[in-house]
């Protein structure tokens, strides 16, 4: 008898356990239905420790991120620096809240620094003029080599790359403006004898350069006008300094009759009784009219206002009122 009720208590609790366990199981079910109905499986996405939204295919967003990374989306764009990239974390979004990857995208990539890829053709390691494409500076240089320019053997292409878009040049002319014909000399006069104009007895004063680039365009007759100064390319917010020690007779945008129509945000310094130096097409003036500058003095930064088709300072000096050739006296 002992046995037998032994064995039925034993059933008994067996056939609890078994009611227990379906309970459990369909309570389970229940909650993992409700949990499927009122949330969805995702990931939250942080960016310096901060969520910034959400997403339910991170390796999908992430590729994206990625591909902006190697490509960027401008021409010529070698590759986007990014500083920091999201992290993420699985979690449940309750249904009703939309995923974000087009803002989660936008907010990793607004931090990065786009470099762009171009090539230079240097004449003695000197970077003569830029272009966007390998072949069209390999073009450039055999159509010199052709031509038999007399630098030719003194030509080469460099890899660059920069933050800023430069101003790009055609093969045409690439070949126009670094074309050297072989001088013929005089014999009766001899080279040795020409030593240039004298800086300091020429103009009265010494100059530094203002900016560090290529020059881009020369003084004088050129297909659409006679250029008054020289240009140098440099990237945009290059500091400009003053030529020469003056005072500030304007610093403003040329137009409206005052004598700089065209020239942009301009400054002008005179610089002694006669001389008057010109620095045009800036981004951004750092002096003001009737102030005094010294040599050296950083006063604007280099862009590209009023008529101008890239980034570079248009450098003039006047004398007595006429624009002279600067190369007479600097960049020489």
């Amino acid at each position: 008898m002992i046995k037998i009720s032994s064995l039925k208590k034993v059933v008994i609790g067996f056939r609890k356990f078994i009611k227990i366990l379906i309970i459990l199981v369909i309570a389970a079910v229940l909650i993992l239905g409700i949990i499927k109905v009122t949330y969805k499986q995702t990931y939250s996405v942080s960016l310096n420790g901060e969520v910034i939204g959400y997403t339910q295919d991170k390796v999908a967003l992430q590729k994206r991120i990625n591909d902006y990374i190697n490509t960027g989306n401008g021409d010529n764009v070698a590759f986007v620096e990014v500083k920091e990239m999201p992290e993420y974390t699985a979690c449940l979004l309750k249904n009703g809240i939309e995923t974000n990857d087009d803002e989660i995208f936008n907010i990793v990539t607004s931090s990065g620094t786009q470099y762009y890829k171009y090539y230079a053709i240097t004449e003695d390691e000197d970077e003569k003029a830029y272009v966007k494409t390998f072949a069209d500076a390999e073009s450039a240089v055999n159509q010199l080599k052709d031509k038999k320019s007399t630098n030719s053997d003194k030509l080469g292409i460099v890899e660059k790359y920069s933050t800023e878009q430069v101003e790009y040049k055609s093969v045409e002319t690439c070949v126009s403006e670094l074309y050297k014909e072989k001088k013929v000399v005089v014999a009766s006069v001899p080279k040795a004898t020409y030593t240039g104009p004298s800086v300091a007895t020429s103009l009265g004063i010494s100059l530094v350069k203002p900016v560090s680039g290529t020059i881009s365009s020369r003084f004088g007759i050129r297909s659409r006008d006679n250029h008054k100064g020289l240009d140098i390319a440099a990237p945009k917010g290059t500091a400009i300094k003053a030529a020469a020690s003056g005072t500030v007779t304007f610093a403003g945008f040329g137009g409206n009759g005052n004598g700089y129509s065209g020239y942009g945000y301009v400054v002008a310094i005179k610089s002694s009784s006669s001389v008057t130096i010109l620095y045009a097409h800036c981004s951004a003036l750092y002096v003001k009219s009737g102030q005094t500058v010294s040599q050296g003095q950083v006063i604007a930064a280099v862009g590209s206002t009023g008529i101008s088709t890239g980034n570079h300072l248009h450098f003039e000096i006047r004398v007595n009122g006429k624009a002279v050739n600067p190369q007479n006296y600097i960049y020489n």
